[in-house]
């Protein structure tokens, strides 16, 4: 009885609105896996899938329930400076994959530490303003702690080179950013910057591949065979879909294996072919529920760090979203952003639902503190 009551209060105040709608959109993944991967005839995609839900399902737990948040805010400095020293290990012994060093081989287990990242920075940033709380308006020097914070993990992540991830970091801590209040002579250098370090990576940092990915991004057909591939066989799965879809198993596009990647990157194309336009509005509505209600857990926060840290988990999921799709409908370069819950990927799935127990804990820490009163 008396481990049954402490669970219970363990459980208090869980946003479950947010965890039904998640692991909603984590069934529909695991039924488009199944679909995509031929798991009738080979099933180890699908099993390991399953296997990573669970995984990342325990570490959402440990996050959002059993470690108090400012205890989380405590670990994210130590967090920091392992998964730093996890992307220089993947420079130095990383696994080549699809022309990009990513993985980190343990045995049996490979590892993307540019994942783990994306969890990280979100804690950090939020831990580097909440020291700042007597600051009443940001400068751009006073801004130094979380521009180092942000600037290293993004250049050993785009060395790799993983310009997508490296870009997410950089999109995932500027929401966060925005949400403070910075001197406008600041945002038009930080502005300034950003163009001119555009200017200057494209002239010296992209590789060929990436510049090849932009400008096929503007017209596929100037490479229909080659880095125009992709998004050509992509908007023809989407758009054979039609309003109902072929019908689960049935879409042409991934049974004849015309659609690369169709499991990770273009696991969306494969719903949309099968389901069609009705399925894509009921999978964008679920993902549209659940951006919706992270924001307002942020906006109900209670204290800096909790508002900062629910921002960071709802711009990483807003952000993994609005590339994939503007992805698989040929609206933006292919760049390698998976679809959270949807694709297929152990790092990511461990990742976004570790970002979903830092909500639980924001929320839980908000009911608990008005229920004390």
């Amino acid at each position: 009885m008396i481990i049954f009551s402490l669970l219970k209060d363990r459980f208090k105040g869980m946003p479950w609105g947010i965890i039904v709608t998640c692991y909603a959109i984590i069934g529909i993944g695991l039924y488009n896996l199944y679909s995509a991967t031929n798991a009738s005839y080979n099933p180890s995609r699908f099993y390991d899938q399953i296997i990573f839900v669970l995984i990342g399902t325990i570490a959402a737990i440990f996050w959002g329930v059993f470690l108090d948040l400012k205890n989380l805010e405590r670990l994210s400095l130590i967090g920091y400076i392992l998964v730093c020293i996890m992307l220089f290990a993947v420079d130095i012994f990383g696994r080549s994959a699809k022309g990009a060093e990513r993985w980190l081989v343990l045995g049996p287990i490979r590892i993307q530490p540019s994942e783990f990242v994306k969890f990280v920075i979100i804690l950090i940033v939020a831990r580097s303003f909440n020291i700042m709380k007597g600051f009443s308006e940001f400068s751009l020097l006073s801004l130094w702690r979380q521009i180092f914070y942000i600037g290293l993990p993004f250049l050993l992540i785009l060395a790799q080179p993983d310009l997508g991830t490296a870009s997410l970091v950089l999109l995932i801590s500027g929401l966060q950013i925005a949400t403070i209040k910075v001197r406008a002579k600041s945002l038009l250098t930080v502005l300034f910057i950003t163009v001119s370090l555009s200017i200057m990576a494209w002239n010296f940092i992209l590789y060929d591949y990436q510049k090849q990915r932009v400008l096929t991004f503007i017209n596929p057909m100037l490479d229909p065979r080659g880095s125009g591939y992709h998004s050509i066989q992509s908007m023809i799965a989407v758009g054979s879909g039609g309003l109902w879809g072929q019908g689960f198993g049935q879409g042409t596009q991934a049974r004849l294996n015309f659609l690369p990647e169709r499991h990770t990157d273009f696991a969306f194309s494969v719903w949309a072919e099968e389901h069609g336009f009705i399925g894509c509005l009921i999978l964008i509505f679920l993902f549209a529920i659940l951006i919706i209600q992270i924001f307002q857990i942020a906006d109900r926060a209670r204290d800096s760090f909790s508002s900062l840290a629910a921002v960071g988990v709802g711009a990483f999921f807003l952000f993994h979203f609005i590339i994939n799709i503007s992805m698989v409908l040929g609206v933006f370069p292919v760049v390698g952003v998976p679809l959270s819950f949807i694709s297929y990927g152990g790092t990511h799935m461990v990742t976004a639902l570790s970002c979903i127990g830092i909500v639980v804990a924001v929320e839980r820490k908000r009911h608990l503190s008005t229920t004390s009163f």
